[in-house]
């Protein structure tokens, strides 16, 4: 699973540290942390990051610089991370838990755009904030989306792989298909999904055996939710384009936003879309969105991916935190109020609701995806 093996690769032991400035950075107000990882097996990852949050300093960085430490490698033992006005980043719950101890006895606020466990936030109430949305959060919302949609789906497949989030996914959408929470008006209550509609929950092995299974072979559904890793993607992409799943709408999260997934998937014509922890990048009709994107071309001369978003949003919330008067004062107490390429909750201890949409998977949106 992708985002498993994100959040468990081992560190190595090599420095390196280097500080990025703004244009006209020339009073010393101060400086931003982001921790990513720029060498190893997640530098691409490390890299869109890095562009997303440069750009952001670009833009609202006035005086303050941004210092930058390979996650992929020990930190410099002068790097001070307790003068930090704000830190940011993070790919692997390893070296987040290493550095949490500083961050809680200097009471720096630490902002993690890439890190989908609660718990990790939840080791400094008032000093660490979410900005990923969990797994659970992920199968709620696209159990949200289906019960919203105007002609819901009577059968429903699920296809769940290795692994305990992705179980937590599915668990988390048949809950809340069957016993929905309020909806947005105070008297509203969203209908759980049809008693005799049809969900039928399968691991990718089922679907893989060439003999297949009855119940499985005669089954033919309007939606497919995938809760299954990169690996297991691309390994299934070809059974699920077979004639009776060819052209069904295939629904996944976070942990398939990857240009592999996306390559695979659209080469066989297949009708993937992607809930990312962002705004839909590809939206054209959000001006932000689209001067973003514009403003990313022109520097870089290719597409922003989801991770560049979410870091040029991290660093946006924190010089706007800063700025406000004070990040602790800002991030704990503006609930909900958080503007950038989206809105962001930043309830303490990583709670909240980030923010989540999504984006279909066509040959034209594949460079958005990292």
């Amino acid at each position: 699973m992708i985002l498993k093996k994100l959040l468990t690769l081992a560190l190595l032991a090599v420095p390196l540290f280097f500080t990025a400035r703004t244009a006209d950075a020339a009073d010393d107000d101060g400086f931003f942390l982001l921790t990513v990882p720029l060498s190893g097996p997640l530098e691409k990852l490390g890299q869109s990051a890095l562009q997303g949050a440069e750009l952001a300093l670009k833009a609202l960085g006035g005086g303050y610089r941004l210092e930058v430490a390979d996650e992929a490698r020990e930190p410099r033992e002068d790097l001070a991370l307790e003068q930090a006005l704000v830190a940011m980043g993070y790919f692997t719950e390893s070296r987040f838990t290493a550095d949490a101890p500083r961050y809680l006895y200097a009471k720096r606020p630490v902002l993690l755009p890439f890190l989908t466990t609660g718990e990790a936030a939840g080791q400094g109430p008032a000093t660490f904030f979410r900005l990923m949305p969990t797994y659970q959060e992920q199968g709620r919302f696209m159990a949200m989306e289906i019960l919203r949609l105007k002609k819901r789906p009577q059968r429903l497949l699920i296809v769940v792989g290795a692994g305990e989030p992705l179980a937590a996914l599915a668990t988390t959408l048949e809950e809340t298909l069957s016993a929905p929470p309020k909806g947005e008006k105070p008297s509203a209550t969203l209908k759980p999904l049809d008693s005799k509609a049809q969900v039928l929950v399968a691991d990718p092995a089922r679907l893989q055996d060439p003999a297949g299974d009855e119940e499985l072979g005669q089954f033919r559904p309007d939606l497919v939710i995938l809760a299954i890793d990169l690996g297991e993607a691309l390994r299934l992409a070809p059974v699920l384009a077979d004639d009776k799943l060819a052209k069904t709408p295939m629904w996944g999260g976070a942990y398939l936003g990857f240009r592999e997934v996306g390559a695979a998937f659209t080469s066989l014509g297949l009708n993937l879309n992607l809930c990312l922890p962002t705004v839909n990048l590809a939206d054209e009709n959000s001006r932000p969105v689209q001067e973003f994107n514009r403003r990313f071309v022109s520097a870089y001369q290719t597409h922003p991916t989801w991770v560049s978003a979410l870091a040029y949003d991290s660093l946006s919330l924190a010089i706007k935190a800063v700025a406000s008067g004070g990040p602790e004062a800002a991030l704990t107490n503006l609930s909900g109020e958080h503007h950038s390429l989206a809105t962001y909750d930043l309830a303490p201890g990583g709670g909240g609701t980030p923010p989540m949409e999504f984006m279909p998977i066509k040959t034209e949106t594949l460079g958005y995806l990292p």
